[in-house]
């Protein structure tokens, strides 16, 4: 700024010499001229520093955190634009802030709720955060586990063997049967360890309590069905045996009441081995096929019902077992040609792979037994059909669901696949 003004004064110097006055009144105009730059440019220096050392001090409140300084703003000054923009800057990262320690608060909450034990360690395998469920396992409070290693806290047998699925283990807070999941993640650019220990026993119990239940409800009914009469024909035979007319007199009803034991006691021995064969399911065989080949020929493994095939007729390649996939679906199939008037659908799509069973029959009645063993609404059913539906379903990764229809009378069984098979380059799809 002052060398910008001296060519000024200069000129203004050559005029007020030029003037007719004393020669102190010349000097004293001289040197008022010459201070009037000086002072503004001393005054926009100061004001330059100070504004300078206000950004420098809000730039490092924000380094460390501190979002409240702001700067005052002053229009057509290159640092007044700025200074709107760094205070623009500290509300965008305060907002932020907020919204990091609101989530950490919730994932804290979570954390700190749930039953499954969480245990974090570092590169160096001490821990670093364990939530209460950990802390309750391990029979420690947070304060002594935290800088703990695997050795000191007897976890480093466990992570050695690459803990992924349910294992036995002793924890110093319980013993039993665990759901381990180790994972892991990076912090500054290094390796860390998560661990996540579920407890098996409580869930296991009640579904054990709930299948034992179950059971024995199927069990007694089958049995008593059988043994009831079995006891009621043996007694009224044994008063015949002995009564004053004696057995010759009563052979006719004795044979009666004989073949109806031997058909009772057949029966209960079906029982016995529909529930063997339920037990025994074999692991698929699977393989890569085409679905679509094997929906095409079902109509004509079942010749008493009325089959109509809904679906894109490109090859489905499925990677299963075809044989046990087959099963599944004359099952189903024939209870629905059963439960209509023979006119069934089958509808099949690609993507997500879904196989739907409709007919017209007059829908179901009580869903909550459908798949209880042994069940039955038919006189003639053995009541494991559907379990074994289901099971075939679960074992390739799918799941199957009754409903009744909503476009009309009836029923639509679906299944439903987590994901289709793509035929490998290598490997053909085996006919049907």
């Amino acid at each position: 700024m002052l060398a910008a003004s001296l060519p000024v004064w200069l000129i203004q110097a050559v005029l007020v010499w030029q003037l007719p006055w004393l020669v102190y009144p010349r000097i004293l105009l001289l040197v008022l001229t010459g201070l009037l730059p000086l002072g503004c440019a001393i005054g926009l220096y100061r004001r330059t520093l100070s504004q300078r050392r206000t950004i420098s001090n809000l730039v490092a409140a924000i380094r460390v955190g501190d979002y409240s300084l702001r700067m005052r703003q002053q229009q057509g000054d290159a640092l007044g634009e700025l200074a709107g923009e760094i205070n623009q800057l500290a509300s965008s990262l305060h907002r932020q802030r907020l919204q990091s320690e609101e989530a950490l608060r919730l994932v804290d909450r979570v954390v700190d709720g749930i039953e499954v034990a969480i245990i974090a360690f570092d590169g160096e395998s001490r821990l670093k955060l364990a939530n209460p469920a950990a802390c309750r396992l391990l029979g420690r409070n947070q304060a002594t586990l935290q800088g703990q290693t695997t050795a000191q806290l007897g976890l480093a047998d466990l992570l050695a063997r690459d803990p992924q699925g349910v294992v036995e283990w002793v924890f110093p807070g319980g013993a039993g049967l665990w759901q381990l999941r180790c994972q892991g993640y990076r912090v500054e650019g290094k390796q860390h360890t998560l661990l996540f220990v579920t407890d098996l026993k409580q869930v296991l119990r009640s579904e054990e309590l709930k299948a034992w239940r179950q059971l024995i409800r199927v069990l007694s009914h089958e049995v008593n069905n059988s043994l009831g009469p079995i006891a009621s024909i043996s007694a009224t035979l044994g008063t015949l045996l002995h009564g004053p007319q004696g057995p010759q007199a009563h052979l006719d009803d004795l044979q009666q009441g004989l073949e109806i034991i031997a058909e009772r006691s057949k029966r209960l021995g079906e029982f016995v081995r529909r529930y063997a064969a339920l037990a025994r399911l074999p692991e698929p065989h699977k393989q890569v096929f085409d679905l679509q080949h094997l929906l095409q020929r079902l109509p004509s493994l079942l010749p008493g019902g009325r089959i109509t095939l809904d679906g894109p007729t490109a090859p489905l390649p499925f990677f299963g077992d075809p044989a046990q996939i087959e099963q599944l679906l004359i099952n189903l199939l024939k209870n629905s040609v059963e439960a209509g008037n023979g006119n069934v659908t089958l509808r099949w799509q690609a993507q997500p792979l879904q196989l739907s069973v409709l007919d017209q029959g007059c829908g179901i009645a009580n869903p909550h037994n459908l798949f209880i063993p042994f069940y039955t609404t038919k006189p003639t059913g053995s009541g494991i059909g559907l379990v074994l539906c289901r099971q075939i379903s679960e074992s390739h990764h799918g799941i199957l669901t009754l409903q009744n229809r909503e476009d009309g009378p009836g029923c639509i069984a679906t299944v439903r696949f987590a994901h289709m098979a793509h035929a490998m380059q290598t490997q053909k799809p085996a006919a049907g």
